[in-house]
C-alpha cells in the first residue's frame, strides 16, 4: 500500500501545513471506523497538497508509521494504478499478478502470508484503494486498504459497503480542504483589516493619509494588482486615488469618478459588493443595471480582467468607494474575500468619518467595528467547527442503518458522542466568549469566595487527574477570600486553569493550585511540571483560536478559546494574570483579583508573561 500515515506526533514531518487538528482527528476516526467495520489490518487516508499525497490519516502495525508519515509521494504514482487496476465506484483493485512493472513511490507491504490458495486469496502485493475527488474531477485524495483480515479480495458485496466509506471520507476530506481554505482567506483578510486600522490610526486628522496608507495592506492581503479608493465630499472636492500595486499612481478618468458617484451609494444601501469578471453575473436589482453595465466598460475600457467594488460608509451615509484589480491568471473574487472586503467598507468608512468627527464618535465606531469583528469571527468558526464531525456523525448514522452486530452498533455510538461532545465544547466556548468580550454586557458582581470555587474545581477534576496517576496539590489561605464579581465566570476562570494544567502535564506530574493575599488583592496560582510553553506561543497565548505550535501539545484536542476567555474574565474584574513558562519544564499561572472590589495594583496590562 501507499505511504500515509497518521495525524502529526512529535518526531514526525507535518507536510500539510493544515491549521486544524480536528479535521485530522476526524479523518483519523474516519480510518479506524473503515479498518475495523469492514475487516482491514492497515488503512491510510492522503490527500493531494501541492501535487502530492501527503498523509493525514493511518492505522495498522506500529513499525511502518514513522516511514509512512515522513514520506511524501507525488500525485503521478497513481497513474498506473488508475490505467490498470480493476474499478468499481471509487474503488481501484489492481491484483499483484497483473502488475506489469514495480509501482513507483514510497510502498508498505505487509508481509503476512496467504490465507490459502484459492482464487480470491489476498496478496501481500494486491492494491486496493479509492480515489476521493474534487467536484471538477481532480484528486482530492485516497483511501488505502490492505491485509483484509478474512485473508480475501473484495467481493462485491465488501465493494459496495467500502463505497459508502469512500463517499464519507471524500466528503469529509472535501469539508477540510473547504475548512483550510477558509482559514487562509479569514487569516489574509483579518490581516489587511489589521493593518488597515493601524495605518489609519496615526493619521485620522487626514483623509488624504488614510488614502495613502491603506494601499499596501489592501493589495497585499487580498493579491491585488492595483488599487482605486475615491472618497466623497459634500462640496464636491472629492479625493480620488488610484495605484498599481508598486504603488505606482494611475489617472483615473472623470467619467470612471462620475459612475463611482453613482453606484457606491446603491451598493451601501443593499449592504453588497460588485464583481466585475467574465461569467459573473451581478446580483443587484434591476434598476441598477445601467449603472452596472457602465462599470463594467469602465473596466474592459482599462484593460482589466476583474475587479472588485465595495462601498465605503458608516450608519447610512456611504463615504467613498474602492476597488481592487486582479490579472486574468489570478484567482477568482471568493464569497469570503467579498465579505471581509465589504467589512473593510465599513472600516474605511469609519476612518474617513472619524477624520471630521468629535472624539466621542469616534469612540462609539471604534465599539461597533469591535462587536462587528467578535460576531463575523464567531458565526464563521462556529460553524465550520461544527461541519467536521458532524460529517463524521452523518456517516455513522447512515452505517447503523446497515450493520446488525452489537459491537459494531456500540463503536459507531461511541465515535457519535465523541462528537458530539467536542461539538458541544466549541459551541459553549464560542457562546460564552461571545458574552464576556461584549462591552455592552454588563457584569452581575455578587460576594464569591475564591477558595470555595478553587476547592469546588479541584473536586470535579480530582477523577481525571486520578486517572492519569497526577499529584494534586491544594493550598488554600485561611478564612473566605471573597472577591466582587459573576460566580459563573469566576468557576469558569480557575476551571480552564485547572482543567489545562491537568490536561498538558503527563503521567505521575504534579498539579498545584494556591491562594493567598498580596495587600488588598488575592492571588490564585495554577502550576504544573508539564509540557510547558516555548517564547514564542507565549505571545498569542489569549487569543482567541490560538494553538500552540508544539507536537505534543497538540495532541490534545482543543478549540483555542480556553484562555482567551480566561484573559476576558480576569479583565472583566479588574484583575491580572501572568504566565511564568518554559519550554518542557511547566508553567505557572498566577491570577490577581481586588478583595471587595479594591482594584488591583499592578503594571498596566491585564496580561503578562514573564
Amino acid at each position: 500500500m501507499s505511504a500515509p500515515g497518521e495525524p502529526a506526533e512529535a518526531g514526525h514531518r507535518d507536510h500539510t501545513g493544515w491549521s486544524d487538528s480536528s479535521a485530522r482527528s476526524m479523518l483519523q476516526l474516519m480510518v479506524d471506523s473503515v479498518a475495523e467495520m469492514v475487516g482491514f489490518q492497515v488503512a491510510a487516508l492522503s490527500v493531494a497538497i501541492d501535487g502530492e499525497l501527503v498523509t493525514m490519516a493511518y492505522t495498522g502495525p506500529d513499525e511502518h508509521r514513522d516511514f509512512v508519515f515522513d514520506n511524501a509521494d507525488p500525485l503521478s504514482i497513481l497513474d498506473p494504478i488508475d490505467a490498470a487496476a480493476h474499478r468499481s465506484g471509487r474503488f481501484r483493485f489492481l491484483p499483484a499478478e497483473e502488475q506489469r512493472a514495480e509501482l513507483e513511490g514510497h510502498w508498505v507491504v505487509v508481509m503476512d502470508p496467504p490465507a490459502g490458495d484459492a482464487p480470491d486469496t489476498w496478496d501481500p502485493g494486491d492494491v486496493l484503494m479509492a480515489f476521493l475527488s474534487f467536484d471538477d474531477g481532480r484528486i482530492a485524495g485516497v483511501l488505502s486498504l490492505d491485509v483484509p483480515l478474512d485473508g480475501r479480495r473484495p467481493d462485491a458485496a465488501t465493494l459496495a459497503l467500502l463505497e459508502r466509506y469512500a463517499a464519507q471520507a471524500e466528503r469529509a476530506v472535501l469539508t477540510a480542504f473547504e475548512r483550510e481554505d477558509l482559514v487562509r482567506q479569514i487569516a489574509h483578510a483579518d490581516a489587511a483589516r489589521r493593518l488597515t486600522r493601524a495605518a489609519s490610526l496615526p493619521a485620522r486628522a487626514s483623509l488624504d493619509a488614510v488614502i495613502a496608507f491603506t494601499h499596501a495592506p489592501l493589495v497585499e492581503g487580498f493579491g491585488a494588482t492595483g488599487s482605486w479608493m475615491h472618497v466623497f465630499d459634500p462640496a464636491g472636492r472629492d479625493r480620488t486615488a488610484a495605484r498599481t500595486r508598486d504603488g505606482a499612481s494611475v489617472e483615473m478618468p472623470t467619467e470612471i469618478q462620475v459612475t463611482a458617484r453613482r453606484l457606491a451609494p446603491l451598493l451601501w444601501a443593499s449592504q453588497r459588493v460588485l464583481v466585475v469578471a467574465d461569467g459573473v453575473a451581478s446580483d443587484l436589482p434591476p434598476e441598477t443595471d445601467d449603472v452596472v453595465e457602465q462599470a463594467r466598460s469602465h473596466v474592459a475600457a482599462l484593460g482589466l480582467a476583474s475587479a472588485l467594488g465595495v462601498p465605503l460608509g458608516a450608519g447610512s451615509e456611504c463615504l467613498g468607494f474602492l476597488v481592487l484589480t486582479r490579472r486574468a491568471e489570478d484567482p477568482t473574487w471568493t464569497a469570503v474575500e467579498a465579505a471581509a472586503l465589504l467589512e473593510i467598507g465599513h472600516d474605511l468608512g469609519a476612518a474617513l468619518m472619524t477624520a471630521r468627527a468629535l472624539e466621542g464618535e469616534r469612540q462609539l465606531v471604534r465599539e461597533l467595528q469591535q462587536l462587528d469583528d467578535h460576531r463575523t469571527q464567531l458565526i464563521a468558526t462556529l460553524s465550520h467547527e461544527l461541519r467536521t464531525p458532524l460529517t463524521v456523525i452523518s456517516g455513522n448514522l447512515e452505517l447503523l442503518g446497515e450493520l446488525s452486530l452489537d459491537d459494531l452498533a456500540a463503536h459507531l455510538q461511541q465515535a457519535m458522542t465523541r462528537g458530539t461532545r467536542r461539538m458541544q465544547k466549541v459551541v459553549d466556548d464560542l457562546l460564552l466568549l461571545a458574552q464576556v468580550s461584549d462591552p455592552q454586557h454588563p457584569l452581575q458582581q455578587v460576594p464569591v469566595d475564591l477558595g470555595e470555587v478553587v476547592q469546588e474545581v479541584c473536586s470535579l477534576v480530582e477523577t481525571t487527574a486520578r486517572a492519569k496517576r497526577l499529584r494534586l496539590d491544594v493550598d488554600l489561605a485561611p478564612g473566605p477570600l471573597l472577591v466582587a464579581g459573576d460566580p459563573a465566570e469566576l468557576d469558569r476562570l480557575i476551571g480552564n486553569l485547572v482543567s489545562n494544567a491537568v490536561k498538558y502535564t503527563p503521567e505521575g506530574g504534579t498539579v498545584s493550585v494556591t491562594t493567598s493575599r498580596r495587600g488588598e488583592s488575592l492571588v490564585v496560582r495554577v502550576s504544573d511540571d508539564g509540557l510547558g510553553i516555548s517564547e514564542e506561543d507565549q505571545i498569542g497565548l489569549f487569543r482567541p483560536f490560538f494553538r500552540t505550535s508544539n507536537p505534543d501539545a497538540l495532541l490534545h484536542p482543543g478549540t483555542g478559546l480556553g484562555l482567551a476567555i480566561v484573559a476576558t474574565i480576569i479583565e472583566r474584574h479588574g484583575g491580572a494574570v501572568e504566565v511564568d513558562s518554559r519550554l518542557g519544564r511547566g508553567t505557572t499561572f498566577t491570577v490577581v483579583l481586588p478583595a471587595d472590589g479594591v482594584p488591583v495594583a499592578v503594571p498596566a496590562g491585564a496580561v503578562r508573561s514573564s
